[in-house]
């Protein structure tokens, strides 16, 4: 197929795969690196795929972070429900908080987000007292960790602003909870789908187009 060069055919094509990884991570199987013109990125134009996974989120066109087992990704709207209950954990955060299941820093992130409803990557480490290079890895991870579970995700990025309202630096992601940015007619069928089937399912969508893994193998890349 042709290469993606504007942003409807990119929306069309995760449309039509279902859900599609920024990188290469599962051999076979279309990833936007792949299947757009290298020399597009970071040109900083509106044809530039590193805009469109801040646009798509922002326009809820398509979810986007580390929602693939905690690798960058695509999901549309069809099928959000069956990853969401692939990997959504059946217990509530202070539950899982209470059993040990969850880590201190993430907890307490989350309380945050519970707070604050969206944060951005330099907001997160402020509210934790840490900084990029003492204490940052920690916030990274619980960024990670709140996306792979679904209690989070990306919904655009922004940049800095000086005391004389110039915008500075490089943007940084913004996240917001996922029950204040998810439309809810996403969410229409999740509770059709159990874990294991909706696992199964995602499975299948990979195994019928790439031909370079089996399940076991997919199983691990996606973390199941």
């Amino acid at each position: 197929m042709a290469l993606l060069a504007a942003y409807p055919d990119f929306i069309q094509r995760v449309e039509e795969l279902g859900f599609l990884p920024m990188s290469n991570i599962l051999p076979g199987y279309p990833s936007l690196g792949a299947e757009t013109p290298s020399q597009l990125w970071h040109t900083g134009l509106e044809t530039d795929p590193w805009q469109w996974k801040d646009r798509s989120a922002e326009e809820k066109q398509l979810a986007y972070g580390c929602i693939l087992g905690g690798h960058k990704g695509f999901i549309c709207a069809n099928m959000y429900p069956v990853f969401y209950a692939a990997y959504h954990p059946s217990e509530h955060m202070p539950e899982r908080w209470t059993a040990g299941t969850v880590n201190q820093g993430t907890w307490k992130l989350w309380q945050q987000f519970e707070e604050k409803g969206t944060i951005n990557t330099s907001q997160a480490r402020k509210l934790l007292n840490v900084s990029v290079k003492k204490g940052g890895s920690q916030v990274d991870t619980a960024l990670k960790e709140l996306q792979h579970d679904y209690y989070i995700t990306v919904s655009g990025n922004m940049r800095k602003v000086s005391v004389d309202g110039h915008l500075y630096g490089w943007p940084s992601n913004l996240y917001t909870r996922v029950v204040d940015w998810l439309p809810e007619a996403w969410m229409a069928e999740s509770n059709l789908w159990h874990r294991d089937e909706a696992r199964e399912s995602i499975l299948d969508a990979v195994v019928a187009i790439s031909k370079s893994l089996d399940r076991k193998a997919i199983a691990r890349v996606l973390d199941f």
